[in-house]
C-alpha cells in the first residue's frame, strides 16, 4: 500500500488517505497521517493530538478485535459545520454485542470489565474517548465487517450543556 498522500494541492483535497492496520507499527503510521492532515487543514496542535488519540483508539481496536482493517482519513466540508476531518475505521471482525455498553467507560461490549482480568490490555474507555473528542460518531455494523465513522470540525459546534471549545 502506498504511503498517505503527501501533497496539499486541490487534487489531494478530496482524496482519502488510507492506512492498512495489521500490526502495531501501523497505529503509528495512522497517527502520523492524521497529524499531518490536521496540520494541513489548520487544526491547533492540541486538536491534532486529540485526533491522534482518536486514530490510536480506533486502530488498536482493529488490532484487538478485528482480523484486519484500515483507517481512512478525509478532509470534509459541511455547509453548516465547516471544514473538518472524517476518520473511518473499517475492520473484518465480529460486530459489537452492544454499542451502548461499549460506549460506557469501564465497560466492554458485553458489560463491565473486571479490573482483575483486564483482557486484551484495555480498560474500556476508548470508544467513549473517541466520541468525546469528535463531533460526529457513527457505528456501522455490516455482517462480518464493521466500521466507525467519526468527524471532527476545525471549529467545533457547541454541544448542548457545554461551553465552546477550540
Amino acid at each position: 500500500m502506498p504511503p498517505p498522500s503527501s501533497g496539499t494541492g486541490e487534487a489531494d483535497r478530496d482524496r482519502s488517505r488510507r492506512v492498512a492496520v495489521r500490526d502495531p507499527l501501523d497505529v503509528f503510521v495512522a497517527r502520523w497521517a492524521v497529524l499531518r492532515l490536521a496540520r494541513e487543514i489548520g487544526f491547533s496542535t492540541t486538536a491534532g493530538h486529540e485526533l491522534a488519540i482518536v486514530v490510536s483508539e480506533l486502530s488498536t481496536n482493529i488490532l484487538k478485535y478485528g482480523v484486519r482493517g484500515e483507517i481512512e482519513l478525509r478532509r470534509v466540508e459541511d455547509h453548516a459545520a465547516g471544514v473538518g476531518i472524517t476518520i473511518v475505521a473499517h475492520d473484518e471482525g465480529p460486530p459489537l454485542a452492544s454499542l451502548e455498553a461499549a460506549m460506557r467507560d469501564g465497560w466492554g461490549d458485553r458489560g463491565p470489565i473486571d479490573p482483575a482480568i483486564l483482557r486484551r490490555g484495555g480498560i474500556g474507555a476508548g470508544l467513549g474517548a473517541v466520541e468525546r473528542l469528535t463531533d460526529r460518531f457513527e457505528y456501522l455494523p455490516d455482517g462480518a465487517r464493521k466500521a466507525f465513522r467519526v468527524t471532527r470540525f476545525l471549529h467545533r459546534p457547541r454541544r448542548p450543556g457545554t461551553s465552546p471549545t477550540p
